[in-house]
């Protein structure tokens, strides 16, 4: 049970370097046509962008999978560690960040927190790349703070956010 725990733990941890590592060189990359509408888009409903987590829960139902075909319950362990660092996506940035879902997020410390690191991000195109615990540089966070333009709220095309780059 303590292995099974720890896996999932790990597994959970894990997943915000490998988010980070997907959002900067996957997403701004060349997944960008598809990651593109994310920064564009002014309001709700579906966006070609959520692709990346539904495939991300693909893997997590291959690791179910192989766990329950006989690969063993660290399989299991680590889809369930994959699978609640999903829930906590889901939660922060589509529910928190950008109220895409009708669910009150509540306002709290972290949570705002957050969304003024994430609207950095959707601001100037670059850092942070991280969703539960992003890093931004001080003079990043500074620069943000004097700019009062709102990117949740307001559509902004791609090549103004690719010339913020």
């Amino acid at each position: 049970m303590i292995e099974f725990v720890a896996t999932a733990a790990v597994s959970f941890i894990t997943m915000e370097p490998v988010s980070y590592l997907m959002h900067r060189f996957v997403m701004h990359g060349a997944g960008w046509p598809v990651h593109a509408d994310h920064h564009s888009a002014g309001g709700g409903g579906f966006e070609r962008n959520d692709v990346f987590p539904a495939s991300f829960s693909l893997f997590a139902a291959s690791l179910f999978a192989a766990g329950a075909a006989g690969a063993g319950a660290l399989f299991v362990a680590a889809g369930v560690g994959m699978t609640v660092y999903g829930v906590a996506y889901l939660y922060v940035h589509e529910v928190c960040i950008h109220e895409r879902l009708a669910v009150g997020p509540g306002r709290r410390r972290y949570v705002a927190w957050l969304r003024a690191m994430h609207r950095i991000h959707h601001l100037y195109g670059g850092e942070p790349y991280g969703m539960l615990l992003p890093v931004v540089p001080r003079e990043l966070r500074r620069r943000a703070h004097d700019d009062d333009r709102d990117p949740f709220l307001r559509a902004c095309s791609t090549r103004e956010i690719r010339s913020r780059l």
